[in-house]
């Protein structure tokens, strides 16, 4: 159920008061919330708005000149700015800005779309080191080119949080200021990057991809752009090109100039960016790992807090009446800390899915309360209970938890009490890999017994035996205990997966899975990690592959493969991107394929591709295909041969092709198995 007021009607029904005027509840019965009601809306709106400020700015904002903004904005735009969302910084600020819009376009702001904007405006540019003083030239931008039909349609159908994500439109989630990503260049970019919304994923290609300009000057020194500082920023990133973080920006600013969501983001070594290109999806774009920090967010950095905001944000009758009860709590914690804690507990039944809900509401029970280590416990089984579909945001909430109780729990339970975590998530893919080894680290601190931390590594394994979360959970442990010659893991290893064997053998068995999962996964670490672990001298008997210029790019990457067999050795599969090869078989199948992702984005020479078989068994991998692509999505066939048995060398010389994934496939319409030893890429990394 979406809540939708006309501003009028709602401004003629408050009574025009400059007090918030509520009455603290003083029983349980009292809590309960009337979430339809706009008086009751708004008075707690301004109980928790008064909260925030503090009796300096409250007195300043209801009383004296800016009084009449006060009363005016009590209809409409203060549930804008107060259920859209968690609040910013600075929300002085905030009220700055919305004043300063108010006064300069009242009269625009009595329609829906442009007060949305407004306030999604106020609510981002209150942020740290954002100027107030441009926040009306944003404003005026989305609310002229509304109006004069350039925005895509979407921008006519979002909420104010969703606006929150078009608006800030910048640079690293900060204001770039002149000769950056400000107005000038939403206006190029609005006039000249028309696109479907899902087209805006590959709007980073229109610039190239340049380490040094035509002057031979590096993108990393002040002189890049100098020559063409005459230029608006976005046209000159077209025209001169850059690296990843002006691509990046490039894309992303593309679709937020014409009314759409997207946001850019950090990874390692590198910047992507994301676009909303439809309602709760976000779909990355020149990514390139699963260690995304977002520039732009309303809760946290991570992907799974951009995938679960938005999940809450878009339930807006659940997230309201939760967002009413968590005011009451904050107002009632010191005055009535059981009380409080009741209202915290109906926040999160109305809202169960908001994590930094659970995080405030766990570190003032953990300071305030001091609940029984039974009590805390019961929190940690609701937390997991509530979050076990993201486990990152899990573990963020149960990591304070565990910390807080630890030293109560009994030596002999702490290992059961710290799988709990590992036995809510086992069953849940989440929305993204994260970093489960960083989680496992914490936890075993906690144990506090240096030799019991085996016994917990074997355990996490057997409950993760069959999860996607296998492949971290033993990359951790081949890098935490693996080290130095030391063999004892592979038996815990062994065991944890209930595998049969010498140890040897049967950890090579058992980790198949986990680097197939890992490989799924687009894992790079994992993966690597894995290989490493059971990594043999053997290889197969390969003719000389004389290599192409610059340096082996495959090394060090992942291999997918369509499907795998009974004949495959996943084990191996690292060693078909090294020099010595490896194996790979995938079942019988109709065009059957192998991907590889290289570790970094990299200008090929040239691709070899080999395999140690002959006679019939040769014959069943031609026609072969070669594919290469920037993005995994989009391919570029650069070969193809009939011919069976023989090294099949890909010359690019000259071509200098852009490509992080590589595709080897048979080309034709036969169900037959596929299988090589060796796929080598060449070139120069551009990360």
């Amino acid at each position: 159920m979406k809540l939708r007021h006309s501003p009028c009607l709602l401004l003629a029904a408050l009574p025009a008061t400059g007090l918030a005027a509520v009455s603290l509840p003083e029983s349980e019965a009292a809590l309960e919330i009337r979430a339809e009601d706009p008086v009751f809306r708004r008075q707690w709106a301004l109980e928790e708005l008064e909260r925030v400020l503090g009796p300096k700015e409250w007195k300043a904002l209801s009383n004296g000149p800016r009084s009449t903004f006060f009363r005016d904005m009590q209809g409409a735009l203060l549930e804008e700015l107060m259920f859209s969302g968690p609040l910013p910084e600075d929300p002085a600020k905030m009220l700055r800005i919305a004043e300063a819009l108010w006064k300069e376009d009242r009269g625009g702001m009595a329609d829906r779309n442009e007060l949305t904007t407004a306030a999604a405006v106020a609510l981002m540019y209150a942020k740290k080191d954002w100027p107030e003083d441009q926040a009306d030239e944003r404003y005026r931008y989305f609310r002229d080119s509304r109006k004069a039909g350039k925005l895509h349609p979407v921008f006519d159908t979002l909420a104010t949080w969703e606006k929150r994500y078009v608006v800030s439109a910048g640079g690293n989630g900060g204001w770039a200021g002149p000769g950056g990503w400000g107005e000038d260049s939403l206006v190029w970019l609005r006039d000249h990057v028309k696109l479907p919304i899902k087209d805006y994923t590959g709007a980073c290609w229109q610039a190239p991809y340049r380490l040094e300009n035509v002057f031979g000057d590096s993108i990393h020194g002040s002189n890049y752009y100098a020559p063409f500082d005459k230029m608006i920023h976005a046209e000159r990133v077209r025209e001169v090109g850059g690296v990843c973080g002006s691509l990046s920006h490039y894309g992303a600013t593309a679709a937020r100039a014409n009314g759409i969501p997207a946001i850019t983001m950090g990874e390692p070594g590198h910047c992507a960016y994301a676009v909303r290109t439809a309602r709760g999806e976000w779909t990355p774009a020149y990514s390139l790992s699963w260690e995304r920090g977002l520039h732009t967010s309303l809760w946290g950095k991570t992907w799974t807090q951009l995938v679960l905001q938005e999940k809450v944000l878009d339930e807006k009758y659940a997230t309201d009446r939760s967002s009413l009860h968590l005011w009451q709590a904050r107002a009632l914690k010191d005055k009535n800390p059981e009380l409080a804690e009741k209202a915290y507990l109906l926040a999160l039944k109305d809202q169960p899915l908001d994590q930094p809900l659970w995080s405030e509401y766990v570190t003032w029970l953990r300071d305030a309360r001091k609940p029984a280590p039974l009590a805390l416990k019961k929190v940690h089984d609701d937390v997991l209970a509530a979050l076990a579909d993201y486990p990152e945001a899990a573990w963020d909430v149960a990591q304070v938890i565990e910390a807080a109780m630890i030293e109560a729990v009994p030596a002999d339970e702490r290992i059961p009490f710290l799988l709990s975590f590992h036995n809510a998530i086992a069953s849940h893919k989440g929305p993204v890999m994260w970093d489960l080894p960083k989680a496992l680290d914490q936890q075993v601190k906690l144990l506090g017994k240096p030799g019991a931390e085996l016994e917990f590594f074997e355990q996490v394994v057997s409950l993760q035996s069959k999860s996607d979360w296998l492949a971290p959970v033993v990359a951790w442990g081949s890098e935490r205990f693996g080290k130095g010659g030391n063999t004892a893991w592979y038996e815990v290893l062994g065991r944890g997966l209930a595998t049969g064997g010498s140890a040897g053998e049967s950890t090579r068995k058992a980790l198949r899975p986990a680097i197939l999962a890992a490989a799924a996964t687009n894992n790079v670490e994992a993966f690597q990690a894995l290989a490493k672990a059971v990594a043999t001298p053997d290889g197969p008997k390969l003719p000389a592959l004389p290599p192409f210029p610059g340096e082996l790019l495959s090394s060090g990457g992942l291999i997918r493969l369509s499907t795998t067999s009974n004949w495959d050795a996943p084990e191996s599969h690292a060693a078909v991107l090294e020099t010595r090869g490896g194996r790979l078989h995938t079942d019988s199948e109709v065009h059957p394929n192998v991907v590889v992702r290289l570790p970094k984005l990299g200008e090929l020479s040239g691709i070899v591709v080999a395999d140690a078989s002959t006679g019939y068994n040769a014959s069943r991998i031609v026609p072969i295909k070669v594919s290469i692509s920037e993005d995994g999505q989009s391919w570029q066939e650069v070969f193809r041969s009939e011919k069976p048995g023989e090294p099949w060398r890909v010359d690019l010389a000259g071509k200098a092709p852009r490509a992080s994934w590589v595709k080897v496939e048979r080309d034709d319409n036969r169900k037959e198995v596929f299988h090589l030893s060796a796929i080598h890429v060449y070139g120069r990394r551009l990360q």
